[in-house]
């Protein structure tokens, strides 16, 4: 078969102008030998796997113990292969049993990368989001934006995912992943060098909504290496399939895409693999010019070469510890198992997505042990229409802050079902309120991708994370309600009223905040965190207010409003404002008074309608202070406190995920040496600060 494109670049002649010794940078690069197949003149070269080889490996690996895969995707499986001999199953544990792993090296034209990326897990759009259509389907029908694709399945039957979408989702999903991972984290030893860590793939259907079924192989980690081995190789759109030439025919040489492989079948996708491998050995074939453009087209045929395979672990089996009760069904929880712990090295998940890929997976494991039903876990995990489910309790599927009442409390249930996932997936002896708090705070914030700018959805993070659930939300009972309209909102704050109890003028309260108190406190909490009028604290609040203020959580401060009759007003207040798209309501303490008031100020800014809200509640519960430079420094000795409390937080965090690794190597010495030397130097000052305690 002639390639025209490389008969083109063999007849362009060296400019004698074009000198190698102008660019010194430019090396020679050298392709490194994958196989041991070789050509007459002792070249090493690629060939992809003749069918029938491959059915006869296919057939001796399916013998072995641990591998729970159909012949026809074993066979693909070893079609895939650079060379398909010599496997051994190893087996790896995770949460609910152990994954049968074998390792090989693939082309990675063969395979592509996951529809769901999980590291953009806090950024996406979730179908809970009542505007998600609104925001993420073109006027053709077709679906654009972040999208959450719905979580995969587990096949029941054998050791692969399911994905149920359209065509055109998981496709541009898939090409989403690629080009985040391929810009945030760039591997750029990939091409002149080989991919040398593995990369670990489980086989998947693609069932695609009103279409047909296809069979992928899809990485579960290694998305950034694959992306950049991609960006190493460009296609001729004459290689391709008829059908598909056109809408690349613009672009001379584009650059390999997911959807570009997944629009072909295997067949097609063997045959431009060959493509690609002859027209870059053919380029190397040609004499060596002395030209840079020379060097130039030489070097990006060795990257092209060097990209294209890749050592891949495959997922080739699964053994539940409870195989009578659950057979493979909890396949799919545990490969999603995998990504947290896979994911703790340079390039580590951010906080918000280690956190997403764990409420899922608490959630799931949750629904196993019986705590909840399918309705709950839909509406808990947001990644497809609620609006029935929401119906179905009786809850307007477009006021967001009804599903975030449900989310948080069906996280704060004390029940031991959900306590042990959360303990597990923490690595943690006992479920904390930051736990709860770091479940929720996500879940909840599915609700908002479309309405939200990603830098009021990171400031609501991190407010909910500092704490969206308080102690009495677990401990005493409390129910949501159908609060759909204005009347519901102002029903539940005279009930909450009177169980305050306030008496007289000055609203004396006789009684203790009850449900109805705890219910107003959560829906004015989501009002007052995504509407901007309260975030996590900061250390320059109190120069707003010039006066200290109340530096604890998100949750302590409206479980403390919930203890006075003109803070239950404001956020019933907020409620309706936050439902309605005005500005809140704030709070504030006019200067040289205790006296609480609220103020309508709609230019107010997020740091002023907080610091403002947080002196009010410190003056309502402790009363005025003078602030001197002792109260200063124990403000930032508390802040500090605070800080070591959530480093602590995350070292254990780390330690847990490290631990789920039975062998996990010694970290190199420039990883830790940083971190260690800041500790040393800060415990070393702190006990320097501190007087000897002379009791024994």
């Amino acid at each position: 078969m002639t390639i025209n494109s490389i008969v083109l670049a063999g007849n362009s002649a060296d400019d004698p102008s074009d000198d190698l010794e102008a660019e010194p940078v430019e090396a020679p690069l050298q392709v490194v030998p994958v196989a041991t197949t070789t050509t007459v003149v002792g070249t090493p070269t690629l060939r992809v796997v003749d069918p029938r080889s491959a059915a006869k490996a296919a057939t001796e690996l399916g013998a072995l113990k641990g591998v729970d895969l159909d012949p026809d995707t074993l066979r693909r499986l070893l079609m895939c292969c650079v060379e398909p001999d010599g496997f051994r199953v190893t087996r790896h544990r995770t949460g609910t049993g152990w994954l049968s792993i074998i390792e090989t090296r693939q082309f990675v034209t063969l395979f592509t990368l996951t529809p769901s990326n999980d590291r953009l897990g806090d950024q996406l759009i979730y179908a809970a989001d009542p505007s998600f259509d609104a925001k993420t389907v073109k006027m053709d029908g077709r679906r654009i934006g972040h999208i959450a694709v719905p979580m995969p399945e587990s096949d029941g039957m054998y050791a692969k995912l399911v994905y149920t979408a359209t065509k055109d989702t998981l496709l541009e999903a898939t090409d989403r992943n690629c080009q985040a991972v391929r810009k945030d984290n760039p591997q750029h030893d990939i091409g002149p060098d080989i991919i040398h860590r593995s990369l670990t793939t489980v086989f998947t259907t693609l069932r695609y909504t009103g279409g047909t079924n296809e069979l992928e192989q899809v990485s579960v980690d290694g998305n950034s290496r694959l992306a950049s081995a991609y960006a190493q190789i460009k296609i001729d759109p004459r290689w391709l399939p008829q059908r598909l030439r056109k809408q690349y025919e613009d672009d001379e040489c584009p650059m390999l895409l997911p959807s570009m492989l997944m629009d072909c079948d295997l067949n097609e996708r063997r045959d431009l693999t060959r493509k690609i491998i002859k027209a870059n050995e053919d380029r190397l074939a040609l004499p060596v010019g002395k030209s840079l453009k020379d060097l130039k087209e030489r070097n990006r045929a060795v990257c092209a070469l060097n990209a294209l395979t890749a050592p891949v672990q495959v997922i080739v089996g699964y053994e539940d510890d409870d195989p009578e009760t659950h057979g493979v069904t909890r396949f799919a929880s545990a490969v999603r198992s995998l990504l947290v712990r896979m994911n703790v090295g340079v390039k580590t998940f951010d906080t918000g997505a280690q956190n997403a890929v764990m409420a899922e997976e608490i959630v799931l494991a949750a629904q196993q042990s019986g705590h909840f039903d399918e309705d709950q876990v839909e509406l808990l995990i947001g990644r497809e229409d609620v609006s029935e489910v929401m119906e179905a309790y009786g809850l307007d599927p477009d006021l967001r802050d009804l599903r975030a009442m449900m989310v948080i409390s069906l996280c704060s249930v004390n029940s031991a079902k959900l306590n042990k996932p959360m303990r597990e997936k923490f690595g943690k002896r006992k479920v904390m309120l930051s736990h709860r708090s770091a479940v929720a705070s996500e879940l909840v914030l599915r609700s908002y991708g479309a309405v939200m700018s990603s830098n009021d959805l990171e400031r609501s993070r991190t407010a909910l994370n500092s704490g969206c659930i308080w102690q009495s939300l677990v401990d005493h009972p409390w129910r949501p309600a159908m609060i759909n309209d204005d009347d519901s909102v102002d029903l539940v704050l005279k009930l909450a009223l009177k169980e305050l109890a306030p008496v007289g003028d000055k609203e004396v309260v006789t009684g203790e905040p009850g449900r109805y108190a705890r219910l107003l406190g959560v829906l004015g909490m989501v009002a007052l965190v995504i509407g901007g009028g309260l975030t996590s604290p900061k250390g320059s609040s109190e120069k707003e207010v010039n006066d200290l203020i109340d530096r604890s959580s998100v949750a302590s401060i409206v479980d403390k409003l919930t203890n006075f009759p003109w803070g239950l007003r404001m956020l019933a207040e907020n409620i309706k404002r936050n439902r309605a798209g005005t500005s809140l309501l704030g709070i504030r303490v006019p200067d040289g008074t205790t006296d609480i008031e609220t103020f309508d100020d709609a230019t107010a800014s997020v740091t002023a309608r907080d610091a403002r809200l947080r002196h009010a509640v410190r003056i309502a519960v402790q009363g005025s202070a003078e602030k001197t430079a002792a109260s200063a420094e124990e403000n930032a000795f508390n802040e500090l406190c605070r800080k070591i409390v959530h480093a602590d937080e995350a070292f254990q965090n780390y330690r847990a995920i490290r631990s789920q690794n039975p062998s996990p190597e010694l970290m190199p010495f420039h990883q830790t040496d940083g971190p260690i030397k800041k500790l040393e130097v800060m415990a070393k000052a702190l006990n320097r600060m501190t007087a000897e305690d002379h009791e024994q």
